[in-house]
């Protein structure tokens, strides 16, 4: 029997992170891998209160270099789910994962939309646009990284009415061909069980951009379900160019304008979508009416 996959994790307490924890300590218990949590010095780390679960402190400024080559000793896989504000952070990381022999890719906290150069360059996306550097830097220090892109999650696009689908109010938002165009989305428990699963052969995603979603309806097929659950046409509105270049500089609407430019123009971009075994999901209607 081979030995568990030394794994570790930050970030378990968000909406991105709380959502992996769950299957990353299913394999944890079943010894497929060998779970560690890490986190900053003085964060709560009361749960999860499994008993041998071991947790590590790290020190993500220019003075925690010691800490946190101490904290990656001996890692195979590292994941970050850090928040946005605090990518760049990630850097330091790197900088003590230079060199290292076990490990075989560290997971960036990348997990959203394959988004172009010209998407991250509009004002709104500065956010957006640290990502590439924590991947350029990990290439400069030779450090395996493994980009895991995702199609709009779901829980956000069904359940706040993003993207102009209202599913309670029966209403849809036009933009350009995205009637005929497929949308990516991914269910939040499809990404957390298809993460888990594919850690398990680590060596296979280092240096990689993997896809993980699992529901790709047209918007026709979108507005045909909304119109057979609620028993009445579906409303249909327009959004517009114009409000796009408006949405694009706002922090807040510039993620949400960049997946309907992709949308509509059919421009998702490429990138391997590895076969995720074990999951059953829900087919569109039984989706949806989820978020009645």
């Amino acid at each position: 029997m081979s030995s568990p996959i030394q794994v570790a994790f930050l970030g378990h307490k968000g909406l991105i992170g709380s959502n992996l924890l769950s299957p990353l300590l299913k394999s944890h218990q079943e010894g497929k891998i060998n779970l560690i949590i890490l986190h900053r010095q003085g964060s709560d780390v009361s749960s999860p209160n499994i008993s041998g679960l071991e947790k590590r402190v790290i020190q993500l400024d220019e003075e925690g270099l010691e800490i946190n080559k101490e904290a990656m000793e001996g890692l195979e896989v590292v994941i970050s789910s850090i928040t946005s504000p605090a990518i760049l952070s990630q850097t330091y990381f790197l900088e003590a994962l230079k060199g290292s022999k076990t490990l075989k890719t560290f997971i960036h906290s990348d997990f959203g939309g394959n988004f172009t150069s010209e998407d991250l360059a509009h004002d709104g996306m500065a956010l957006m646009a640290l990502k590439p550097k924590v991947v350029a830097r990990a290439v400069e220090l030779g450090v395996p990284i493994t980009n895991v892109r995702t199609g709009m999650f779901a829980e956000i696009v069904f359940g706040y009415n993003a993207l102009g689908i209202n599913v309670k109010e029966n209403s849809f938002e036009v933009y350009k061909d995205n009637i005929k165009n497929q949308l990516r989305t991914t269910t939040l428990p499809y990404w957390a069980h298809a993460l888990s699963q594919l850690i398990l052969d680590p060596l296979k995603l280092a240096n990689k951009t993997i896809q993980l979603y699992d529901h790709t309806p047209t918007g026709q097929e979108i507005i045909d379900t909304l119109s057979k659950i609620h028993g009445t046409p579906t409303k249909l509105t327009h959004y517009t160019t114009e409000q796009y270049e408006k949405d694009v500089l706002d922090p807040q609407s510039a993620i949400q304008a960049s997946v309907k430019r992709a949308w509509g123009e059919d421009d998702f971009g490429e990138g391997e979508q590895p076969e995720v075994s074990g999951w059953v999901g829900k087919d569109l209607e039984e989706l949806l009416r989820g978020y009645l």
